[in-house]
């Protein structure tokens, strides 16, 4: 793995560290609580960050098994990880790629078992990630569902961001419920 790669990894650990405290506080109903049919409650935000970083993991274990057929990363590959980045800032709303969204939820049953699941996904991902060729950090291994291929730096970005936009998503779910 690439000292840049492990920074990623260790950021992205240690925001959802930060975000898993602060959910801590938090009252089971609160977290489960929709306010519309139509929006989501921060567990179910919880769980498409969960299942799109699953689903991604899972295309990069199937697409390492072809390194010699990958393309070399170059300035496309780090265009279309920056559009990305720029579009997921953006206050614009998308639909969820299939599998990542309410028709693949199902009922939390505590917020310890998500956290818990969620904390060994990702050190699952670290120690894939640990043990992959060097080179196939310079490859456009990952397809990201609306972005195209990018780098396993990319796709990590990708993470950045997605869990950042979301994560504001779940701060407003839980002030809008929460009795003021």
């Amino acid at each position: 793995m690439t000292p840049k790669v492990l920074a990623q990894l260790d950021q992205l650990d240690a925001d959802l560290a930060q975000l898993l405290d602060r959910l801590m506080q938090e009252q089971h109903s609160v977290l489960a609580h929709k306010l519309s049919p139509e929006r989501w409650s921060a567990y179910e935000v919880l769980q498409h960050l969960m299942l799109s970083e699953a689903g991604s993991l899972r295309y990069l274990r199937k697409k390492s098994q072809g390194l010699s057929q990958m393309k070399k990363a170059g300035f496309r590959a780090a265009l279309r990880s920056w559009l990305v980045t720029v579009i997921l800032k953006s206050p614009l709303k998308f639909k969820t790629p299939k599998g990542t969204g309410v028709e693949v939820f199902s009922p939390v049953e505590s917020f310890a078992l998500l956290s818990g699941q969620w904390q060994k996904q990702r050190e699952e991902m670290r120690q894939f990630l640990s043990e992959l060729p060097l080179e196939i950090f310079e490859k456009e291994a990952y397809r990201h569902p609306r972005g195209g291929m990018l780098t396993i730096g990319g796709m990590l970005q990708f993470f950045k961001v997605h869990f950042e936009r979301h994560s504001i998503q779940i701060a407003r779910a839980i002030y809008e419920v929460k009795p003021r």
